[in-house]
Formats: structure tokens, sequence, C-alpha cells
């Protein structure tokens, strides 16, 4: 038997991580307060038709100790029930019988009585999968449902059942279960089960798991017959693909460090290993995430790389789902930490040369009495030009993109004025022409921003009309669009032409030409 099905919990003790939805359970009987239907909503594998097997089981109990909050086990109702035998716990599959058929002769059967316990319960796997029709012909029973009825649905997509049937239901919200306690609990049945293992190796187990009980006890059902009963580490790895715990910080050390030689050998070694890159991109994220947390709580405000590093993983990861190649983006995500941490050390190289500068003492001296003269010249000059008056500028359609970037605009203002053309300037009045969703929303505080700012920088005090067309061309905001393009382009540029890509054509005998290399701009 699966271990699964063997170590299912038989009573609501030994449900492990659930125990608010278990306390809530226990809390209905005792005071006998039932409800038209119930949700259990989560995950796969944390315990969402375990948990309706077990309230239909204490709804049943002749002998149900309320006192404790857990079933007997031994009366007829809890053993037809645990071996799926009992007449009065109807299970449909919902994905297998989900027509409008289906529901008309399940409600059919509503109108009568249990025949063995208190209750007859109809509990319905995968709900969500139910048509529209299935689901408005179940609404009125579940609205006004006979007195010894009651629906328990079970669900990992709650969002798509709608909103009639959850507001007529109670809906308990199953969370993952903590690595803590998959980790106990599978120490628990290897000790029942006589399997040995290590401590690293269930490690493994509870990662590959993923918050799932089932998931877990199924992992290690095939890592027992893979093992033969005595688990290690190295052998849970090459069964799953999956590194040692260490080498995702060996990784990260040689991405810290701008270490091109190490990275490139350990994604070499990554490919022929065929390690299991879904597990590499949620040790590298949480990692990081890790890293994050620490650095803020030290105090440490530096980690710009980190987040930016965060990033680069987090759209892998995305990428990976969408095209397939879940190895590409997991070496792609690498390959641009290694990019910036290039630039980075660049610049960091720069400022050292300038702190080792050594200034002699003459030197000193000679820089200093220049430094005097300088001032004494830029004070006389000062004077001279606090004495003449200040000659007002004048705005051009030719300079006012230039001019555009050194006002101090923000916000809808300047997002407003960013997106217009400056047309003509005639005397005293400037005119613009904008897109119709940018001019017709521009109100007289922002016209106000824009003349002051422009005051500010020594222009007159304008007066703006603004008009609205199709299209403005010559705009700030298209100006900067096309600077952008030309930055994406000579960025591609600089890693194709980079020491990287050169390491890894020779390592990896491949051609990454700019046809390969996709820039995604955050900023747009």
């Amino acid at each position: 038997m699966a271990l699964a099905n063997k170590y299912r919990p038989k009573s609501f003790s030994e449900v492990i991580g659930q125990d608010n939805a278990v306390l809530a359970l226990r809390n209905i009987i005792k005071n006998q307060n039932f409800h038209n239907g119930y949700i259990f909503s989560g995950t796969r594998g944390v315990g969402k038709t375990t948990l309706g097997r077990l309230f239909t089981k204490a709804l049943n109990c002749t002998n149900y100790d309320f006192e404790n909050g857990d079933t007997c086990n031994v009366c007829s109702n809890c053993e037809a029930i645990q071996k799926n035998a009992n007449l009065d716990l109807i299970e449909i599959d919902a994905a297998s019988r989900r027509g409008i058929d289906d529901m008309r002769e399940m409600l059919e059967s509503v109108q009568y009585r249990p025949s063995q316990g208190k209750y007859k319960v109809y509990l319905i796997d995968e709900v969500h999968m139910l048509t529209t029709e299935s689901f408005n012909a179940l609404l009125k029973t579940l609205e006004e449902p006979p007195n010894h009825v009651i629906f328990m649905m079970a669900t990992t997509e709650t969002h798509k059942i709608p909103k009639t049937i959850v507001s007529r239901c109670l809906q308990f919200n199953l969370k993952l279960v903590t690595d803590e306690l998959i980790k106990k609990n599978i120490n628990k049945i290897f000790k029942e089960e006589n399997v040995s293992s290590d401590d690293k190796s269930i490690d493994l187990l509870v990662e590959l798991a993923k918050g799932s009980v089932r998931d877990s006890l199924t992992l290690s059902d095939q890592a027992i017959s893979h093992c033969d009963g005595n688990l290690t580490e190295e052998s849970i790895s090459k069964l799953h693909g999956v590194l040692d715990l260490s080498s995702t910080t060996k990784l990260f050390d040689a991405i810290f460090q701008n270490d091109v030689a190490t990275v490139v050998e350990e994604l070499k070694r990554y490919k022929s290993l065929d390690v299991n890159y879904e597990i590499l991109f949620d040790r590298s994220l949480g990692f990081l995430h890790e890293k994050i947390i620490n650095s803020t709580l030290s105090g440490d405000h530096t980690t710009q790389d980190l987040h930016l590093y965060y990033q680069f993983f987090s759209n892998g990861l995305v990428d990976a789902k969408h095209t397939d190649k879940t190895k590409d983006c997991f070496d792609i995500s690498v390959l641009r930490c290694l990019t910036f941490s290039d630039e980075a050390k660049s610049g960091s190289k720069k400022k050292s040369k300038l702190k080792e500068t050594k200034i002699t003492k003459s030197q000193a001296n000679s820089e200093e009495k220049d430094n005097q003269k300088k001032e004494i010249i830029f004070n006389e000059e000062s004077e001279e030009n606090f004495k003449e008056p200040i000659e007002e500028k004048k705005l051009t359609p030719t300079n006012w993109l230039e001019v555009f970037d050194k006002t101090d605009l923000v916000g809808p203002s300047r997002a407003f004025f960013s997106n217009l053309q400056l047309q003509k300037v005639e005397e005293d009045t400037i005119y613009f022409v904008g897109a119709e969703m940018f001019a017709d929303r521009i109100n007289g505080e922002n016209v106000q921003n824009l003349i002051d700012s422009l005051k500010r920088l020594n222009f007159p005090e304008y007066k703006v009309e603004i008009e609205s067309t199709e299209k403005a061309k010559n705009t700030p905001s298209s100006k900067w669009e096309q600077q952008r393009k030309k930055d994406i382009e000579k960025f591609k540029k600089e890693i194709i032409n980079s020491e990287l890509l050169a390491n890894l054509k020779n390592n990896y005998g491949e051609d990454i030409d700019e046809d390969k290399i996709i820039v995604i701009d955050h900023e747009e």
C-alpha cells in the first residue's frame, strides 16, 4: 500500500499543519451548529479531501468524543467511512462528472434519508470543474437543503467557483504545511517502516514536496524503492536531479566575486548532471530573499544588486514557464547577474585608483596657491556679474526639448507636458499641440506649474495655449523613447563583445548572436 494511503489521518488529532481548520470543525460539531455547505480550498496534498472525510466521520460517529473532539474509529459508521464503503458518503469527481445531467442525477437522491448514519454527505472533489449549468442547478438545493444533507466541496481554484455558491458556504483555506512538520512526519513514518536515512536526504525530500504532505509521502515511496530502504543525500540527488544544498551558495559566491570562470564551470557541471532547473530557480530565489532580509535587518542598505538579481531570476522563471526552456532561462539569469557585476567591479576599480593617488607636500602647496588665486578671480567676476542685469532667455521650438529636461516639473504636470509638442512662440505666448488624451486633461494648476518652472530658469512669464491634435511628433517623451532604444542597442553590443560570451562559446560551443538576446525594458 502506498504510504500516502497507509498513513492518511484517521482522526482530527492526526492531521498536521491545519490546526485552524481542525479547531473550527471540532467547534461546529461540539455546538451542533451546521451550515448548508463547506468549501475546503488549498493546493494539492494539504488535506482537503481528508478533512471532508474526517468531518463526515465525525458527523455520523455514534461514539464521538465531544471532550477531545475525535471519532471512536470502532463503530460501524467510522469503519465503513474509513474503508470507503459507507452509503451515506457520496464522493463525486467533478472533473469527470461535471455536466448538468450528472448534477441532476445527484440532486434527485438528495430527498432520500441516510441509510446508516445521521447525515448524508455529498463530497464534491475539484468542484471548480463543474459547468455553469451544473452550478446553477446546485444553487437552489444548496441554499435550502434538507436537514439530513450536508454538501462539502474541495477545490484548488476557489476563484473559479461562482460567488453565489461561495456566499452560501463556509470556506476553509488550507495552508501549505511547514517544512518542519513535514520533516517530523517523514521521520516518524520512516521509523515505523524501518527505513534508514540521513538528515540531508530528508531535507531534499522536504524541499521537493513544497509544502504538500501527500507529495512528501509519494516522494518518500519512490526514494525507498530506489535506495532499497537506505536513503542518502547522494542517491536522492541523483534520483531527482537535485544538487546538494551548498551548490547554490557556491554559485552566488562566484557571482558576487564576479568570477566568470567559476560561474561558467558551475553551469557546465549543472548541464552534465542533468539537474532539475526548477529546483535551482526556487533555491536561487530563496537564497536571494534570505540575503536581502538579513542585509536589511543588519542595517546594510546597499542591497541594490541583490534586488536586481532577484528580479533577473524571477523574470527568468516566468520566461521558463512560457518557453519550456528552463535550462536556457536559468543560464541567462545567471549571466545577467554577471554582466551587471562586471560593470560594478570596473567602476569600483576606477574609484580605487583615485584613492591610491598620492599628493606630495609641494604639489599640495602649489595647488592651494592656485586655488586661492582662482577664488579671488571668481569673487571679482561674481561681483561684476551681480552688478549686470540677468538677461532673460527665449524659448523656441528648437530648444524646447533641452529646456524641458532642465525644468523641475513633477507628477501629472511633467507627464502631460512631456507628451506635447511646442509648435510656436509668439511674443509672450507659447503654443502647444498634443494628443487629445493629454491636451484635454491639462488644468490651470498644471499650466501654472510650467510657467513657474520656466521663470525659475530665467525665462519670461509666458501665456500658454494648448490645442488638441491627432498626434504630436517632436515631444520630450518621443525623444526619451528614441534615446532608450539607442541605449538598448548599445547594451546588446556590449554583451555580444563581452568576455563572458567568449568563454561560453569556448566551453559550450554555441554561438549567441544578437537575435538571441532579448532585453526587457522595465521602464516602458
